[in-house]
Parts: structure tokens; C-alpha cells; sequence
């Protein structure tokens, strides 16, 4: 993935997408080695793999944008104008950053990065900006990283067979498994909340973007339905997922939706979060699974995938309620609610796309309600 195609999604959505967020047939390369250290363990020297030969530009697949189009994408620069206080994270000058998620301790981000090379790989780093460690190192794209519940692994969406699809690794880099396989388009890959299930999206021969869901013990596979990015609610009470769907087939215009499995089948389907002016999308559940945040694009039908128009994050209640803003400017994209109350997102507001925070004050965060949506 070139710098200029930062997002594949998304990681996507960087990504992807950002996402934020690639295709080509990859060669094997060997894994990277270094520990995924736990306190109070001495933190090791920055670690780098020699990075393995890149193709040319031309043997680039496209990255799945934000909008889950196969297709490149190019974003641009520009400058924040919130008067909120933000924290950076990371800070490369060189590539994009972007997938950003922090481990259930708050102590460790997972990242897709294109620092060293065309091609985005995963990185680990200490929240405090120290010890980065280069977790993968393949010809191909490995995106959208994300913490199993207990933090000892590591699932992501890599090109590296020559489609995308959904591999896991332990935290350290080390035992790749992939988990899906065939022509379908696999990306974003989202634990449930006790860790034996995943949930993920998948382009199919239809030309829809679908949630899936995968069984990490028998392996069998289901769909849900029309949908892209998905991510599990972290409570226990509810089996819930939350995920963006275009409001009519082909469509840039999204919105948020959420879905409840009830005896292993979707129920009520529920439109969270939709706007008249803006496609709303990348959701990033609350640790208490209660609120979401969300990225906004203005008039996203307007611009031919050059630029992007202005993009927000904004929280809102999980029935819907209590919207509130918490970004301006270009870039704030793929939103990752973590320990602690702070929101990490993608922003190029230091002219290079990195790693920034935002906290979630107490007093202007929406008030979260537990009233169950009526079944549809």
C-alpha cells in the first residue's frame, strides 16, 4: 500500500478505510520475534525486521475504502479546528498510521503501518509512545488488527493469499493461523466478548459487503446480513454487534446499525445513529458496550475518492440518544474507545496521519440508557 493509500478498511476503514482501510500474491517471509512484554518486565530497544522486497506500485491491489469500494483512495491534509485537548501517540513522518487498538489492559496499542514499507504491517507499541514492535512482515498487507478479550492474541485481515482474509496470531507475532479462506473478501475481524466467536465482513459473489460470523472451534460459518465493519459489544448481558450499512445498495450514505443474536439467529435489527448530510460509520464500542462512537463524512457522494470532505467523531447513546461531538477537521477516522474513558483515532492534524486520543469528559458525555430496542 503506498503512503498515499493510508486507510484500508477501512485499516480501514487502513487501512481501509484509513482505514481506513491490496492484493497481489505474496512470498513467505519469516515472522517477527519480538516479546510482547507485561510489566514490570524492562522494556526492550526498539525492534525491526529487515523488511522483506516490495513489489512495484503496479502489482498493488486496491485497498477496500471506508465505503467498502475496491478501489484506490487518496487523502488529504488539513488542520483541525476543535479547542479540545488531544493526545498523540504516535508520530512517524514517513507512511501512514492507522487501525489503531488498545489491549484490554489500556496499555498497548495494535496498529496497521505503512512506516516501512508500501505494504502496511501490524505494530505493537506502549500506549507512552515507547518500545514499538514489528509484529508482522509480509510482501502483502496485514490491516485492522484486533485484541482478543484476554489480550494473548491478535486477529487481523491480510492479502497475503492473494484475496483478503482473517488470520490470527499470538500477541508476540508468532503462530499465524489463517481462519477464512476462498474468493470472498474478508476484513475486520471483532472478537466476541468471551472470545470464541468472531465477527467480520465479507464481500461475496453477490457485490454486498456481509456480516459473518465464524466459530473458532468448529469453524463453521454464518452470515447475519448486509453489513461492513462490524465490532462486538463488550457486555455480557447482550450479544449485540454494531456495524455500518448503506442505506440503499451502492450507496455511500451510511448509518449505524446494531444487531442482537438470540438463539444464534439476528433480531432486532436497529438504526443507531444516521444523518441527512454525512455517511456515518467505523462504530467503536464503549468499554461498557453502553455508547458508541462513530466517524461522520460530509456529502460523501460529492468527491471522486481524491479528497475526503470534512470528517467528526461523535458519541451517542446505544438507543440512540444524546449525540454528542468530539472532533472537527479532515482527518478523524476508525474511532477505538478504550480503558479510561479516552477515544483513539487516526487525525493528520500534525500533517502525517498518526495515532492521536481524546478523552471522553464525564460531564459532556451522553448519559447511557439500558432500555432494550423492541424486537424486529
Amino acid at each position: 500500500m503506498s503512503n498515499a493509500l493510508p486507510k484500508v478498511l477501512l485499516a480501514a476503514m487502513v487501512g481501509i478505510i484509513t482505514f481506513s482501510g491490496c492484493y497481489q500474491q505474496p512470498s513467505p517471509t519469516d515472522r517477527a520475534t519480538a516479546a510482547y512484554l507485561p510489566d514490570p518486565t524492562p522494556l526492550p530497544e526498539r525492534q525491526y525486521r529487515p523488511l522483506a522486497p516490495q513489489p512495484p506500485d503496479t502489482a498493488l491491489f486496491p485497498i477496500v475504502n471506508i465505503y467498502g469500494e475496491l478501489r484506490p483512495a487518496i487523502y488529504r491534509a488539513g488542520e483541525a479546528r476543535s479547542t479540545l485537548s488531544f493526545q498523540q501517540h504516535t508520530a512517524t513522518d514517513e507512511g501512514n498510521d492507522a487501525d489503531v487498538v488498545v489491549d484490554p489492559s489500556g496499555k498497548w496499542l495494535a496498529f496497521s503501518s505503512t512506516r516501512h514499507s508500501e505494504r502496511a504491517d501490524i505494530y505493537l507499541q506502549r500506549v507512552d509512545g515507547s518500545s514499538v514492535i514489528q509484529l508482522t512482515n509480509d510482501p502483502a498487507d496485514d490491516v485492522q488488527p484486533c485484541f482478543s478479550p484476554d489480550g494473548s492474541k491478535i486477529a487481523f485481515a491480510s492479502s497475503r493469499g492473494g484475496n483478503w482474509d482473517i488470520y490470527v496470531m499470538d500477541v508476540d507475532g508468532k503462530n499465524v493461523e489463517q481462519l477464512t479462506s476462498g474468493p470472498a473478501q474478508d476484513l475486520h475481524p471483532t472478537f466476541s466478548p468471551d472470545g470464541t466467536r468472531l465477527a467480520y465482513c465479507s464481500l461475496t459473489h453477490s457485490g454486498q459487503w456481509e456480516i459473518w460470523l465464524l466459530n473458532l472451534s468448529s469453524r463453521e460459518k454464518k452470515s447475519l446480513g448486509p453489513g461492513l465493519f462490524p465490532t462486538w459489544c463488550p457486555r455480557r448481558d447482550v450479544d449485540r454487534i454494531a456495524f455500518q450499512r448503506a442505506r440503499q445498495r451502492g450507496s455511500r450514505w451510511f448509518s449505524i446499525w446494531t444487531l442482537d443474536l438470540i438463539d444464534g439467529e439476528p433480531r432486532r435489527n436497529t438504526e443507531v445513529a444516521v444523518s441527512s448530510n454525512a455517511a456515518v460509520v467505523c462504530p467503536a464500542w464503549s468499554p461498557d458496550g453502553m455508547q458508541l462512537a462513530f466517524s461522520t463524512i460530509l456529502q460523501p457522494q460529492s468527491q471522486e475518492q481524491e479528497t475526503l470532505p470534512q470528517q467528526e467523531l461523535w458519541i451517542v447513546n446505544a438507543d440512540g440518544s444524546g449525540r454528542q461531538r468530539m472532533t472537527e477537521g479532515n482527518t478523524n477516522l476508525t474511532p477505538y474507545w478504550a480503558a479510561g474513558n479516552r477515544i483513539y483515532f487516526i487525525s493528520d492534524r500534525g500533517g502525517h496521519e498518526n495515532i492521536w486520543s481524546v478523552k471522553v469528559d464525564a460531564a459532556r458525555s451522553a448519559t447511557a440508557t439500558i432500555n432494550e430496542p423492541p424486537a424486529k
